[in-house]
Order: structure tokens, then C-alpha cells, then sequence
């Protein structure tokens, strides 16, 4: 049975994803990918360990044994490892399409999910979630498909193909996809083992954060967003930094507890959504083109979302 707050937990976190995306698209005309990243990191790092002190628990770590911690630990460095540079790719894919192609196509991550939970973790996978799901994807193949006036009349050799940004950017969003699958999964696993998600988060999202900080040592471009010539840019670092907030730091945690409450497969299925919330906003906000077909992709999510629901 479909837990009502479970529902609503995913709404919120639906609507935070959309909005975090338009901000990063907007944020990333200004700035360069791995100078947000890590500026973004520290921010969400401040912002977990804050959630993490109003709403979590630290004591649970004293109470795993030695076993149990290892997996815990390493388990929050593969999710934290895999939605961070994850959310690298992405950022680039931001630069090579639009956000309202991008995002639908990194929605895809539920292909991946969907595996690894049935065949590693036992995960029930009901035939109104496969049906669903189904849908749900025929819409984000929609919704990324090329417009008329990007396919051109002449021939291009492959290489031609694969240098096009827009080719580019689906490759990206695609690779973003699969990361995030594996840090929705890694995660999900790391809860069980603990049954907190907001200490969870910080963990995973500081040891990100101290893993990028290294790797800065030898790529300068990680710290460029603290320099000097990035102060007239430093708005725009907070402003992303601020939705990585609600976006990483916030919603990932009503996602997790989402899935405490409804099943992983169910809420990732769930959260399919996201690109039709952000469609509408990045045509609203960001001016964006609208795309007829838009409509049939809506009407095949809507349709999945009642076929998840009621049967």
C-alpha cells in the first residue's frame, strides 16, 4: 500500500530537483563547472551537517560494530564519489544543451536503478511499476528527441556526429544518469544499515567534498571559485551553492526517506516527474522553447503516475 507521506516527501523533493536545475543552468552561463562544483560542496557540506544536528542521530555509529561500520563508510563514499562527479557531468551537459533536454535525459538513472535493486538488494519490482516506468521513459525519449531545425540535410561523418554539443550533452547527461543510479542505490543501502538519512547525507556529501579538495590540489580549477577574479561571478556561486542546498543537501534526504517509506524502486519511479515540473519552469523562467510534443509527454507521465498508483 502507498503511504500518503511517503507521496507528499516525493512531491517536495520532485519540485526542489526542477528548481535546482533552472538554477544551475542560469548559474553555469557565468561560471565553469568544476569551479561550482566544489564551492557548491562546501556550502552543501555546512548545509547536511546542519539538517544532520536538528534532525539525525551521530550515536548510531558508536553502536555498529567494526563490520558493520566499514560497509557503512564505504558505502557513503561510493554514493558520495558517484553523485558528485555525477553532478560534474551534468553541469557540463548544462553547457551543451538546455536544461529542459538535459534533465529529462538524466532521468534515465531509473534503467540502472531499477537492475541493481532487483538483483543485488532484493528489490520487488510489481508489473504497474514496470508499466510505469515504461511510460515514464517513453516520455523522457520524447522530450530529449531533436527538434526539426537541429537535424541537418547533409551528411556528417561519425566524428562530425559525436563533436555536435548536442550529441555531447546527451552522451553527459546519459553518464550522469548512471552515477546517480549507483549513488541513489549505494545510499538507499547505507540507510538500511543505519536507519538515518540526514547524518547519512552529511557524511557522504563531506567525504565528496574532501575527496574533490584533493583532487584540486593537482587541478587548480576546482578552487578557482574562491579567487579573486571570480568576485564579480560570486553571487552566482552562492546562488548555486544555495540549491545544492535545497537540492542535495534537502530534498536528496525527503527522497531517502521517501524511500524508507514507500520502497526505492517505487519513489525512484515516482520522481520521473521531475522533468515535467522542470519543463514547465524552465519555459516560465528560463524562456525556453515549447515543444508541442511536450503535451503527449505529459499525458504518458500522468497516465504512468496513475498506473503506479491505483492498480
Amino acid at each position: 500500500m502507498v503511504d500518503l507521506v511517503g507521496i507528499i516527501f516525493t512531491g517536495f523533493t520532485i519540485f526542489m530537483w526542477a528548481t535546482a536545475s533552472l538554477v544551475y543552468k542560469a548559474g553555469l552561463d557565468k561560471t565553469q563547472p568544476k569551479a561550482n562544483l566544489l564551492f557548491r560542496l562546501c556550502l552543501v557540506s555546512a548545509g547536511t551537517f546542519a539538517f544532520s544536528l536538528i534532525f539525525g542521530n551521530f550515536s548510531f555509529l558508536t553502536a555498529l560494530d567494526s563490520s558493520e561500520l566499514l560497509a557503512y563508510l564505504i558505502l557513503c563514499t561510493i554514493s558520495g564519489f558517484s553523485v558528485t562527479f555525477g553532478d560534474l557531468l551534468y553541469y557540463k551537459a548544462l553547457t551543451k544543451v538546455e536544461a529542459s533536454r538535459a534533465y529529462p535525459i538524466v532521468q534515465l538513472s531509473l534503467i540502472f536503478v531499477y537492475p541493481l535493486s532487483f538483483f543485488f538488494f532484493g528489490e520487488e519490482l510489481p508489473f504497474s511499476i514496470l508499466i510505469g516506468g515504461v511510460l515514464f521513459l517513453l516520455s523522457v525519449f520524447i522530450l530529449s528527441k531533436r527538434d526539426n531545425s537541429e537535424k541537418s540535410e547533409l551528411k556528417k561523418t561519425v566524428r562530425e556526429i559525436f563533436s555536435e554539443n548536442i550529441v555531447i550533452g546527451i552522451l553527459l547527461a546519459i553518464g550522469t544518469a548512471f552515477l546517480w543510479a549507483i549513488a541513489i542505490v549505494s545510499f538507499n543501502q547505507a540507510r538500511i544499515i543505519t536507519d538515518d538519512v540526514f547524518v547519512t547525507n552529511f557524511l557522504r556529501v563531506i567525504i565528496a567534498t574532501s575527496l574533490i579538495s584533493l583532487v584540486g590540489i593537482f587541478q587548480s580549477d576546482y578552487y578557482s571559485g574562491f579567487k579573486k577574479e571570480n568576485r564579480n561571478n560570486l553571487k552566482y556561486f552562492f546562488y548555486i551553492g544555495i540549491a545544492g542546498i535545497l537540492s542535495l543537501g534537502f530534498a536528496d534526504t525527503l527522497f531517502y526517506k521517501a524511500a524508507e517509506i514507500n520502497g526505492l524502486v517505487l519513489t525512484t519511479t515516482l520522481t520521473i516527474n521531475t522533468p515535467m515540473v522542470q519543463q514547465i519552469l524552465s519555459i516560465i523562467f528560463l524562456k525556453e522553447k515549447f515543444r508541442p510534443r511536450f503535451l503527449i509527454a505529459v499525458s504518458l507521465i500522468i497516465l504512468g503516475n496513475y498506473i503506479i498508483l491505483f492498480f
